[in-house]
C-alpha cells in the first residue's frame, strides 16, 4: 500500500466512525494539526491519545460527518490531498473544503496539517 492508498483509507475509516482502523495507519508519534484550531480544543494533537481526543471532538457533535478526499497529489515528503467535510446534525449542515498535507513513517501517517485550500492551490498552481 502506498502513500495515496494509506491517506485514502485513513479518511474512510474517519469517516466510517472506525477510530482503530484509523489508528492503525497512524504512526504512534503522529502530530495532527487542524486548520480550524479555534474549533478545537488544542492547535496540535499528538500521538494516537491525541488523535483519539480530535476524532471526538471532530465527529461527536455531529450526527453524521464524512471526510471526503476528493483529490490527491503526491509530493517529495508524503501527499497533499483536497478533503470536503461534511456533516449533519438535525437541520444544520456543515459543508467545507480543506487542503490535508501527510508525511508519512514506515507506511503510516506521522504528520497531518490541514491548510486553507486556497493557499495550497495557489501554491500548486491550480
Amino acid at each position: 500500500m502506498d502513500d495515496v492508498d494509506i491517506f485514502k483509507r485513513f479518511h474512510e475509516a474517519w469517516t466510517d466512525g472506525d477510530l482503530e482502523r484509523a489508528l492503525e495507519l497512524a504512526d504512534p508519534e503522529i502530530v495532527a494539526r487542524p486548520v480550524y484550531g479555534w474549533l478545537f480544543t488544542q492547535l496540535e494533537y499528538r500521538g494516537h491519545e491525541g488523535l483519539t481526543q480530535w476524532f471526538h471532538e471532530m465527529k461527536d457533535p455531529w450526527d453524521r460527518f464524512e471526510t471526503i478526499v476528493q483529490d490527491v497529489h503526491r509530493t517529495p515528503e508524503g501527499v497533499i490531498g483536497f478533503l470536503r467535510l461534511v456533516g449533519h446534525r438535525g437541520d444544520e449542515a456543515l459543508d467545507a473544503r480543506v487542503a490535508s498535507v501527510a508525511e508519512f513513517r514506515d507506511g503510516r501517517i506521522l504528520s497531518i496539517t490541514a491548510r486553507d485550500v486556497w493557499d495550497v492551490e495557489e501554491e500548486l498552481g491550480a
